[in-house]
């Protein structure tokens, strides 16, 4: 049996156990997956860490942290400067980022050639990253301007001052935290909303756009979570397991029994 984690803090409220112990259940693997609260810290705690442990996911405020520690970091976790994913090979650990796997698979089937993304952290940065792959044209805007301007030059995207110019764009990938926004809000919006937010569902966010076009944070878990698992199994990123739908068919389920 190997046994895998999620880190960061807070992490409470983490959906990644139900995910993968149901994932690992349906591929007839017994191993064990826990929530570990971690701040900060990961180089240390991972010296503690005996040969059982195999992975580990990465969230806030970790994943830049994980990038550093990564013996071997794949081009994504580069580009997007976050890791959420850390594999133990025979000389340590290398570092992935699944996140832009995860929103690029959330939002597919929806049609936008325009995206803004809201929020400066890593998470934004995985959204920047995922939807210029996509070849979209995307924008960015961040409670502090400067920031956006910042990244916004770094990716050579174009940073919005207003939130309001910002949510009136086709889509719009929103990492910013829960009631973040909530004091802003004002109006409706027709266009596509991927709020990494899951709970509660809907978001006072969410509900400022029609139900159809919502997409919840839990899509972009449930995929970011599916390509942790192909790393865990020795596949890459784009290298299917076999039977994923009845994968996610049983994490799906595994989150209505926890709700």
């Amino acid at each position: 049996m190997s046994k895998f984690a999620v880190l960061g803090s807070p992490i409470s409220h983490s959906k990644s156990p139900e995910i993968h112990s149901a994932i690992f259940s349906e591929l007839g693997e017994k191993h064990s997956y826990d929530r570990i609260e971690l701040g900060s810290g990961l180089a240390k705690f991972l010296g503690t860490l005996d040969d059982s442990w195999h992975g580990l996911s990465l969230t806030m405020p970790l994943k830049e942290e994980a990038l550093d520690i990564g013996q071997r970091a794949d081009f994504v976790a580069i580009q997007a400067q976050a890791a959420n994913t850390l594999v133990r090979t025979d000389t340590g650990w290398d570092a992935y980022n699944t996140d832009v796997f995860g929103i690029q698979q959330a939002m597919m089937g929806k049609k936008f050639s325009s995206v803004a993304i809201l929020g400066t952290g890593a998470t934004a940065r995985s959204a920047i990253v995922a939807m210029l792959e996509l070849g979209k044209n995307v924008s960015i805007w961040g409670r502090s301007l400067d920031k956006a301007k910042r990244l916004a030059a770094e990716f050579e995207i174009s940073a919005i001052e207003k939130l309001h110019t910002a949510l009136s764009q086709p889509a719009v990938i929103s990492t910013v935290v829960a009631g973040g926004l909530d004091d802003q809000l004002k109006g409706e919006y027709k266009g596509v909303l991927l709020d990494v937010v899951y709970h509660p569902w809907p978001t006072k966010l969410a509900l400022h756009f029609p139900e159809k076009n919502r997409v919840s944070g839990l899509e972009m878990l449930l995929w970011q979570a599916l390509g942790q698992q192909r790393l865990f199994h020795g596949l890459e990123l784009d290298e299917q397991l076999e039977n994923e739908g009845k994968l996610l068919l049983a994490a799906r389920k595994a989150l209505e029994v926890a709700k």
